[in-house]
């Protein structure tokens, strides 16, 4: 084994091997498949044809951002943390704007925001 081996703890050996994905859900480790077929076969089967015309048509370039969205519809926890973090966003962007329209300096404003994008989600200023 390599000096590394800690570093690749939850992988499938002492180094990836790209056959999964990882990710942090709620804190929480979240593997997924990362394959053509381990998505097809994790996937509903009212689905999979779908999800192989849409690999069919996706450009090398854009394949692993289009298995990567596939597979992370196989956790509902990743859609409903993607949907918070998009309502987050949502809400600095609206209170931003409220805030420059309402007069404050826009340095201010960006000030602001940016202290509230350190803070992460459900952190922002009153």
């Amino acid at each position: 084994m390599d000096e590394h081996t800690d570093e690749h703890e939850y992988q499938d050996g002492p180094e990836p091997d790209g056959r999964f994905f990882r990710t942090t859900v709620g804190g929480e480790q979240a593997v997924l498949p990362a394959t053509i077929a381990g998505i097809r076969n994790a996937l509903p089967e009212d689905r999979r044809d779908a999800f192989t015309k849409e690999i069919e048509a996706t450009p090398a370039r854009d394949m692993h951002l289009t298995l990567y969205r596939w597979a992370s519809t196989l956790d509902p926890r990743i859609a409903a943390e993607d949907e918070a973090n998009h309502q987050w966003v949502s809400e600095l962007y609206e209170d931003a704007a409220r805030r420059h329209i309402e007069g404050e300096d826009l340095a201010d404003v960006q000030d602001r925001l940016l202290a509230d994008v350190r803070k992460g989600p459900g952190q922002a200023q009153p």
